[in-house]
Order: structure tokens, then sequence, then C-alpha cells
């Protein structure tokens, strides 16, 4: 009986002790094409997408076209301030690995246990539930998959896939926003503390949108540095309205804002696309001159100017940019605060995705 019982304990000991060392052979696997006979495609997924503050969610990772996966490996990439990991669980039998949370960074790690096949062709990996613990739009990002099949061999690949997920604060932020296309890009914008309302409570989602006004909502989301009480170096400077003259001096110092050939900066002129693509583009530090000979589908292209034009390749290549119905760019065409909201918003997302990768590798 006791031969038995210490049969049974070292069978389940060498499984355990198999499937740590399968997890422990997932960080160091050599790639191999041998995996999977179709490159596997993932997808996440909720069945609730819109919650509010205080409320769980879960997010599924799924694959297709997979063959013998024994076990995986996923990192994943949320924002703390708005989302919170509750738990994250596998949904196929084997051995777990605890998460590992850290600055926004999800790696989750998991393998089949004893002599069996691995899963083959459209299979759920794992479900992350998670806490609303702010308010806004915001997304969980599948960023890295390691797979290894049963014979060892691995795989790793950057899918690169995401959910966009609506958080509602528990009481209502601006009085005008609820049912707007722009809501949740709205709020979050607010939560970050870039923009803010009217004194009578509203947004103004569809009040178009000054030079002034951009200026100082773009200088406050990419918190540029600089002078706080300098006059801007333009001829119509005592225009400038009290609230913007800060902002209109840094991002006039930081290469984003130039005015125009006259000295004017036109603090109360409505923005076109034009210019606010421009803005945009010097904020992210494009090429000009890689841009420059890009040709645009657009079917109003030839009615961009040429100081704007590679801004506005460079952008629309990126997807910080989008027409406006039609097939058309609109170049004269004026913002509204909810659109200059949303391509704040895309740049940001643009330049702090440069800042994953350390992040990922931090998580290790």
């Amino acid at each position: 009986m006791r031969h038995r019982i210490f049969s049974k304990s070292m069978r389940l000991v060498a499984r355990c002790s198999l499937a740590i060392m399968m997890l422990a052979y997932m960080l160091i696997a050599t790639t191999s094409a041998a995996l999977a006979l179709d490159e596997p495609i993932y997808t996440l997924d909720a069945v609730v997408k819109r919650v509010q503050a205080g409320e769980e969610l879960d997010v599924t990772i799924s694959a297709q076209h997979l063959s013998d996966v024994y076990g995986y490996e996923l990192r994943l990439m949320y924002d703390p301030e708005v989302l919170e990991v509750r738990e994250a669980s596998a949904d196929w039998s084997g051995f777990t690995v605890p998460p590992i949370i850290r600055n926004g960074v999800i790696v989750f790690a998991h393998t089949k246990i004893g002599k069996v096949s691995g899963e083959s062709g459209d299979v759920q990996l794992a479900t992350i539930r998670f806490k609303a613990i702010g308010y806004g739009e915001t997304s969980v990002r599948l960023a890295r998959v390691k797979l290894v099949d049963s014979q060892v061999n691995s795989i790793s690949q950057s899918p690169d896939v995401k959910i966009t997920l609506q958080v509602a604060p528990t009481a209502a932020i601006f009085s005008d926003i609820e049912g707007h296309w722009a809501e949740y890009a709205i709020l979050r914008a607010e939560r970050m503390g870039w923009i803010k309302g009217y004194p009578d409570g509203r947004f103004g989602p569809q009040d178009e949108v000054t030079r002034a006004q951009f200026a100082t909502m773009l200088s406050r989301a990419l918190m540029l540095s600089g002078p706080t009480s300098s006059r801007p170096d333009y001829i119509d400077a005592d225009r400038i309205p009290d609230f913007a003259r800060e902002h209109v001096a840094r991002a006039t110092a930081a290469g984003i804002v130039r005015g125009f050939p006259d000295r004017t900066f036109g603090p109360e002129r409505l923005i076109t696309r034009a210019e606010m693509t421009v803005m945009i583009m010097r904020a992210a530090g494009y090429d000009e001159q890689a841009a420059a000979g890009k040709p645009l589908a657009y079917r109003d292209a030839d009615q961009i100017g040429d100081w704007a034009y590679p801004a506005v390749a460079a952008a629309t290549e990126l997807g910080l940019v989008q027409g406006v119905g039609d097939n058309r760019f609109a170049p004269q065409g004026v913002t509204t605060r909810a659109e200059a909201v949303v391509m704040i918003l895309r740049l940001m997302d643009y330049l702090h995705a440069q800042d994953d990768e350390e992040k990922l590798q931090l998580a290790s």
C-alpha cells in the first residue's frame, strides 16, 4: 500500500517537474517553424465591453490555426490607471504559473502535464479578469506570444492585437457628452488632466477649435516644458488669450508651432485639418523629407498645400488621421473639440508605443 502511494506521489512530482521544465524552456527555446502549418491568428474578446467604474469584466484570449500546442506564454499590456488585474486563468488543464504583473504588463504562462498531445485548431487560451478602477476609453493589447509543442519546438510572435473597452465614471463628468461618438475618448483625456470643460459643466464636443485652443490642448497633453511667462515672438502676441499664452510659447519653443510667414500666430483663427496635422506630426518627430514623395489616395489630395503634404502623408500612413467621408481629407475643413481630442490621443498612443518594448523587457 505504501509502495503504491509512493509511486503515485513520484509520478505526480515527475509530472509537475516536467511542467516546470516546459515553462522554463519557453523562455529560452529556439524558434522553430514546425509548430504550425499556418501562422496562428489571435483575438481578444469580452462579453461586456462597456462597464462602470467598480465593475469587473473578463477578457478572453483565443487563437486559430494552432498545431500541437503544449504550453504558452502570453504578454499583455493594459493601463493600470483604468484597469486592475484580479485573476488570470487558463482554459485547458495543466500547470499554471501565477501571472507576473508589473508596470501595466501581464506575463502569463501555462503548460499541459504528462504524455498528452497539444491543443490544435481554434482554441481559447486564457481569460484575464479585470476590475475597472478609472474611467474613459482604454484597451488591452496582446503584445507577445510564445508557443511550445509537445516535442519542445517553439515559435514566438508579436501579434499586436487589442480590444478597446469603455469605462463609465460613477458620476457624470460633463453634461453634454453622453452618447457622443467620442464620449469615452473625451473622458479619457479629462482623466489624464489635459482638457477641461466650461464653467457651466459642458464640454462642447462640437464646438470648433481655434489655433490657440489646439496649441494649449497639445501642450498640456505632451506636458511641454519651457517658458512660463515669456511673450511668444509673434507680432499678434497680445491677442493670444491668457490661458493659452504660455502653451503657445512652449509649443513654439518645441518647434511644433511656427506661425505664418508674416510673423503672426492667428490665435483666434479656427484651426484647419491641415494645420492640425502638421502640428501633430511635428510633435511625433516625423521625417518631412522622407514623407514628401509619398502618394495620397484622397480625392482632394491636390488641394493639400505643399507645406502640409508630407505631414498628411506620414500621418495617414501611421493611422493618426483619416478622411472625412467620400475619400476626402478636407485640408481646409475646421476641427471640433471632440476631433481634436481623438487626434491628440492617437498621437499620445503612438508616442507611448515606443516605450512598450522596454516595459515588456522589464516584466520578464
